[in-house]
Order: C-alpha cells, then structure tokens, then sequence
C-alpha cells in the first residue's frame, strides 16, 4: 500500500517547488508590507509565512499575522491562528499544529464562520491521520462530511471523502477508498477545479496500484497527465510521470518504467526539485537493480548493477545535502542490498550454478570479504535509524538488522548473524510487525540450519511457517516447508519430510498438478526404496548367518546383478520418461498459473460489485454480513440498494460455487441492478418474477432435457424504516424475524430462479410490520449444510434457528463473531461443502 510517508513526500516536493517559483516575489512582498494597514497587511503576512512555511521565519510571519489579527476582527484571528497551524503542519510539528487549528475551529465556531469551521475540521482530520491517529481523523472527517452535507457545500462534502478514502486506503479496505475517491472525482469535476481534479485521478491510481490493477492506475496516471500539461503543471506532471514508473516497475515492464523515472527525473531537474530528483534517481536504480532475467547473465547483471548503484549513490548525495534522514538511511539500504548482490555475482561467476554449495569450501574470512561494502552500508543505514528511533525507524532497524543478520551468516559469522537476527526478531515481536517477524525467523531457521542447529533451526521454520499461514504469505509458508523437508530429509526423518514437502507442493499448487505428484512420487519411492534396502540386508545377513554354500552364494550374487542391472534399466529408463514428462508438466502448471491468476483477478472484480462496509453501514447501521466462500471466488453474493427512502436487501445462493457459481453470481447483480434502479421495481415478489425471466431469457432455458438448469435461491428483502414496514419474498431461502425473543419463520416459495415445473406461479409478496429492535436474518444454505460435530454430521437448520435465539439481542458485531465461531468449531477438521452467507439487521 501506498503509505503516508510517500504522499507527505511528494506533498513536500509539491510546496519546495512553489517556495522556489515564489522566492522571486519575496523582496517585492516585504517592501509592499512596509506601507501596508489592516487585512492588506494581514494577507501579506500571510503569503509571506507561506513562503517561508519550511523555515523559522515562517512560523515568525505567522504570529506577526496573529498580533495583528486581533487589532481586527475575530474572523481575521480565526484565519491567522489557522494559518500558524499550517506552518507548523507543513514543518511535521503536529502537536503544535493540533493546538492552533483547535483554536481556529473554537473560535469559528463561536462566531459562526462557516468557512474556518470548514478548513478547521479538515485540518485537523489530516493532522490526526498523519500522526497515525487514525479513527480520530476519520471521526473528525465524518463530522466535516455531515456538516458539508448541512451547509449544502459540495467542495468540502469532496474534501472530506476524499480523506475518507486515505482512510479506508491506509486500513486496507481498498474496494471502500475506490468507491470514496470515484466520488470525489464525482464531486470535483462539478466544481470543476482542475487541479484538484488532477490530484483525485492522481489518488485514484494510487488506490488502482495498491489494488494491482495496473492498467486503470495507468490510466488515471495519463488522466492527471493530460489534466496537469492543460494547466502547466511541472512539479504535477513530474509526480505522475515517477508514479507511472512505480506502476510499470511492479508489473515488470522495465524498460517503461525507465523512461518514465528518467522523464520524471529530467522534469525534477528542470524545477530544481532535489528531494523529487533524488526518488526520481531511486526509481530509475530499483529498475536496474531488477533487470537480472537470469541469475546466471553474469556480464549483464554486473552493468545493471554497477547503473544501479550509479543512480543510488547520486540520491545518497542530495538526501544528504537536504539533511532528510530517513530517506538517506533508506538509500544506505539499497545500495547495501545492490552490493549484495553485486558479491552474490561474483560467486556466480565463478562457480556457477553450485555457487551455494561452493561457499561451503570458502573460508568465512573471504566471504565476508566479498559482502563488506554490503556489511558496511547496512550500518550505516542502522546507525540513522537507531539515532532517533521513533516507531518508523524501528520498523526500519528490524529490517536492516535482518538483512544485515543474513549477510553475516552467508559468511558464517554466527556470533553476529544471531546477534543481529535476534535483534530484528525482537524488534518485530515488540511492534507486532507481522511481515517483518516471518522474515527474521525464517532468516533465524536458514542460519541455524547452515550451522546444523537442528533443532532450533526446526522451531524458527515451523513459528514462521504458522504466522506466515495465519496471515496467508504463501511464498514464506511455502519456503519453511521447504526448508523443513530438507531437514528432516537430512537427520534421516523420511516420512516428516515426505509430509513437509506434501505441504510444500500443496501451497505451490492447491489443486496438484502432475508436476507435483512427480515430486511427491519421487519421495515416496525414496522412502519405499530406503525400507527394500533395509529388507535386502537383513536378507543378506540371514544369508551369512546360515553360511550357505559357495554355489548359493554367486547364484544370490548373480540374482542380485541381474536384479541391479534391471534397476539400473529401468531407472534411465524411467529418468528418460521423466524428463519428458517434466517438459509437459511444465507447461501444465504455466497454464494452470494462468488459470489461477486468471480467477483470482475474477474474485476482485467480483468484491468491487459487492457493497462495500461503508456503504453497508450508511443504509444499515445495525447489520452484519458473514461472507465465507469455499473457493477463490464465491456463487453466493449480497447486494444492497437504496431508493426513495426504502431498502433493498438480498442474500442469494446461485447454482453451483466457484467459478461457474461465480459467473451466476454476476449475472444476479447485474439483473437486480437493472430491475431496482433502472426499471424501479419495488416489490420483493415482482422483483423475483422479473429476475426469474431475466435468468431464462440469458440462460436460453426452455425446459428441454439436456439444457442447463442453473439459477439461484434467493431472500430478499424491501425495508422501509420510515413506514416501519418489512416486504419479502424468497425461493427456497426462508426469513427469520426474532422479536422479544421469538422467532418467526417466513418460508419461501419452493422454486428456484431459474426454470421450473412451477414458474408459471409467481411468487409470494410477504408484507410485515416490523418494531424498533426487532432482528431479522436472511442466507443461504451453506451454514446449515456444513458436515461436522464428533460424527460428521450436517448442522441443520434447527441447530440454526436456537444459536439465533439465544444471541439476536447481542451487539450485531458479536453476533457475526459468535456464529463465525460455531461455524468453524463444528467444522472442525472437515473441508467446507459449499459457500456461506449470513447477513442479520437490526430494526432501529
């Protein structure tokens, strides 16, 4: 994800820019304020402390302004101590910042000024968000957005979606940021204020990267483009050319994302932006860096290598220069990690593709040798880090110490390895740094196996294995098992390794490819083999043992060459098929990854046309959704729809789960869209009728024999909490209604949407009164499905129904919670039988 840090970045470069272009009218500012009275003077004030507003003479302009602020109006002081609060913002003093935009928004709130209760709340939402005080900022944004929803002022209900969706971006609900920020865009190009509009294409490629879908990144890059060359904005256009080079790099089209960084730099240079020059040159070294296309293109990587530190070291001296401190250990960093590389190189070339197992024969003074000025700039990227370590930098410490850890420990200097890869584990325990504590571990597991730690090396790999699967990194998961198989395989532990290389296979590919089963084959005959071996001794020992005669000894020595040779036989014969079949597996398992990835892309456009959190809580603000599918992408789906002061509400469960589940699933969003929104249907029975001969008319169903029959069972309500009045209507899927206690069950038409014996029967229109307090639920069939408990048997509906009973006045969060939980405790060990869906709402 984007962070905070790379958006107060270029913010930064943004206003260096401005203060250059500005530096010009300084002296002509400064003679005008000599002769200048009252607000002329103020504005003045003003616009010279924006000029200055990264120096300390900004923060003097500023209170020069506040003094004469006071000789004015309380409106005027309203907007200086703003304006103090500004300075102090744009310096990263956001404690100071806090107390003068709090004193603003008082005191325009006192005098009733609209606009510094406006630019007061914005403020300090964006103070609280970058000082990681995240659900203080998105409290204060909601309360701007229903002001500017009061005050009927679209620009800020825009800038206050607009910091919603950082929010929702930071927190990792990309889908609920995509929805905020398209209507921000909404909203902007109504005013109509291009600038602004090019900064929300700018944040909506961000959103779109974060997402990986590259392509509509790019396109909101060339839409701020396009937006930034009409206005001639330089320091804009510079920004959007570096983020297209951030995008082309993550999808590794290198050589775009070279031009890009390099027409990002030429810009930078123009303006004389250094800080944008410096990332610019970090940019164009992270493409060389990752140039390589084969470890073994010695020659090739040395000179991408050599660019890449060319370009870093250039950052290095204008980080320097600027006294920015972390961007500077940033650097030390990548330059480390690029001489690291450039060391790894040189062993390649000299030993190939062994080159691993060659540095076994060095001696640990000659590979440490060869990493030095790699040891080196971990250092002294450490030693920034470590001069002030606020929660950032130890971030930062954890990771370098891991690195540098690892780099000690290719050279078998084991003292320092554990002491700095104990450290960067520390660290990441201490900070609940997920990411960074499967690194140090598993970094911990492969120096302690180099060392024949066993044992401890075996608890790093199974701690790192388990948090990696619990936050689903299925490459680190899949590299501890690995390692695993490897080291039982080497203590003699056959059938621990044959089960930790199953596991290993299995995240590598979930659905095994043939490839796969080869190699599990391959294990299971070695272990086959090892007990025919141990079975062919024992045979012989018997053999001395009874002293048999001379002639039954060269006939058992015969027997057993011909037995040799007829194994040796078949094994270069088996060895010459295998290679074959490894050609063809190869191609199988390329083409079943781009399957896979192919669903997995189809499983987030299937999340972006579901209603995302926020919209779910604006239209119910007691409700829970429980949404589990059984596979990648899901056949149930939910789908809320808000018009003339009603609500729809609908939990449907299509033919089949997956893919083909999935497809259906779409197919029913797409129809109740057009049904509900475009034809304005209302009615829960009239909407299922309509949906049923959408569903045939698609699918082509006529009732013959062979034709598919698929469709979906659906409950769907229409709640109108102003008239207090519940309609419903269901195939298959029933209503539940628990009031003071008792539950109502609502049944539902026993037909499907699809074709049916029975579909010339419409369905049944149910109408409700409803009372605050009441809770209803809607699902499908899933939860009740599942197999489990101590026999394996189906939890059933009555199971169901009493779970409801004894939790529906709890809080709907604990709710979800509760039934989240009995879901997975009668599960147990079983597999999930089909997708589940359970959403619950509470009548206010």
């Amino acid at each position: 994800m984007l962070s905070k840090r790379f958006y107060l970045l270029f913010s930064f470069i943004i206003l260096t820019v401005l203060v250059k272009a500005q530096d010009s009218k300084l002296d002509s500012l400064k003679n005008l304020l000599k002769d200048s009275k009252g607000v002329n003077k103020l504005n003045i004030l003003f616009k010279l402390s924006d000029i200055k507003k990264y120096e300390p003479e900004g923060i003097e302009y500023a209170k020069d302004a506040i003094d004469l602020s006071k000789k004015i109006d309380d409106k005027s002081k309203a907007d200086a101590l703003g304006n103090l609060g500004k300075i102090y913002y744009y310096q990263d003093q956001y404690p100071q910042a806090l107390i003068f935009f709090k004193q603003s928004l008082e005191l325009s709130t006192k005098i009733n000024y609209t606009e510094g209760i406006f630019s007061g709340l914005n403020k300090i939402a964006q103070v609280y968000y970058y000082s990681d005080s995240i659900e203080q900022s998105e409290k204060i944004s909601r309360h701007l957005l229903a002001l500017a929803h009061e005050k009927d002022s679209i620009k800020q209900e825009a800038n206050a979606y607009f910091q919603l969706g950082f929010i929702y971006q930071d927190k990792g609900k990309l889908d609920s940021a995509l929805i905020l920020m398209n209507k921000v865009l909404e909203l902007r190009q109504k005013i109509g204020e291009q600038i602004n509009i090019a900064e929300t294409f700018n944040s909506l490629g961000q959103i779109y990267y974060d997402m990986s879908d590259y392509q509509k990144s790019i396109d909101c890059y060339k839409n701020a483009i396009k937006i930034r060359e009409s206005i001639n904005n330089p320091q804009g256009l510079a920004i959007a050319y570096y983020n297209f080079g951030r995008t082309h790099t993550s999808i590794g089209n290198y050589q775009l994302a070279l031009e890009q960084f390099q027409k990002a730099l030429k810009t930078f240079e123009q303006i004389n932006a250094q800080d944008g020059i410096a990332n610019s040159c970090n940019g164009i070294g992270m493409v060389y860096e990752n140039l390589s296309q084969s470890t073994l293109a010695v020659k090739e990587n040395e000179t991408n290598y050599q660019k890449a530190l060319e370009y870093y070291l250039r950052a290095l001296e204008i980080f320097q220069k600027l006294e920015k401190k972390d961007e500077e250990g940033n650097t030390y960093q990548n330059i480390a990690n690029v001489y690291s590389r450039l060391a790894t190189n040189q062993f390649v070339a000299k030993y190939g593709e062994e080159w691993e197992d060659s540095l076994i024969k060095l001696s640990p003074k000659v590979i440490l040798n060869s990493f030095s000025k790699s040891i080196e700039y971990y250092n002294k990227s450490l030693d920034i880090f470590k001069a002030s370590a606020d929660e950032a930098r130890k971030t930062k410490i954890a990771v370098v110490s891991t690195n540098l850890g690892a780099t000690y420990s290719w050279g078998r200097d084991w003292t320092r390895a554990n002491k700095y890869l104990n450290e960067g584990l520390d660290l990441a325990r201490k900070l609940n740094l997920q990411y960074e504590k499967v690194n140090a571990l598993f970094s911990l597991g492969e120096s302690n196996f180099r060392q024949k730690n066993t044992t401890q090396a075996e608890a790093y790999f199974l701690e790192c294995a388990k948090i990696a699967k619990s936050l689903d990194i299925k490459e680190f998961e899949r590299y501890c098992y690995e390692r695993l198989s490897k080291l039982y395989d080497q203590i003699g532990e056959v059938q621990k390794a044959f089960s930790f290389h199953k596991l290993s296979v299995k995240i590598k590919d979930e659905l095994f490819s043939e490839k796969s089963q080869k190699a599990i084959t391959e294990m299971q005959t070695k272990y086959e083999t090892e007990k025919k071996d141990l079975a062919i001794n024992l045979q012989d020992s018997i053999i001395k043992r009874q002293k048999l005669t001379i002639i039954g000894a060269v006939v058992g020595a015969v027997l057993i060459l011909l037995v040799a040779l007829l194994m040796f036989k078949m094994f270069r014969e088996k060895k010459k098929a295998n290679r074959v079949l490894e050609e063809k597996n190869e191609l199988i398992t390329e083409q079943k990854k781009e399957i896979t990835d192919s669903i997995r892309y189809a499983s987030r456009i299937q999340r972006a046309i579901l209603p995302s959190d926020e919209i779910m809580r604006l239209n119910l603000p007691e409700h829970f959704v429980l949404y589990l599918p059984r596979d990648i992408v899901s056949g149930d789906f939910f789908w809320l729809s808000q018009r003339g002061g009603k609500i729809v509400i609908v939990a449907a469960d299509c033919t089949g789960h997956g893919v083909p589940g999935a497809f259906m699933s779409m197919l029913g969003v797409s129809f109740l869209y057009e049904i509900v929104n475009k034809e304005g249907i209302m009615q829960p029975g009239s909407i299922l009728n309509y949906l049923r001969d959408h569903v045939k008319s698609t699918l082509s169903q006529t009732g013959k024999k062979d034709e598919a029959k698929d469709g979906m069972d659906i409950s769907l309500c229409v709640f109108d909490p102003k008239e207090m009045k519940l309609e419903w209507a269901g195939a298959y899927n029933p209503l539940y209604l628990i009031r003071n206690g008792e539950l109502t069950e609502y049944k539902a038409n026993k037909m499907p949407i699809a074709i049916h014996m029975n579909d010339h029967i419409p369905f049944t229109n149910n109408e409700i009164s409803v009372q605050k307090g009441d809770t209803f639920y809607i699902s499908s069939d899933g939860y009740a499905d599942q197999f489990g408990g101590t026999d394996g048997r189906k939890f059933m509906s009555k199971k169901y129904k009493e779970m409801l009973l004894q939790i529906w006045d709890k809080p709907m969060d604990e709710q979800k919670e509760i039934i989240q939980k009995a879901h997975l405790d009668w599960k147990g060990h079983h597999e999930q039988v089909d997708d589940i869906l359970v959403m619950g709402v509470r009548v206010q």
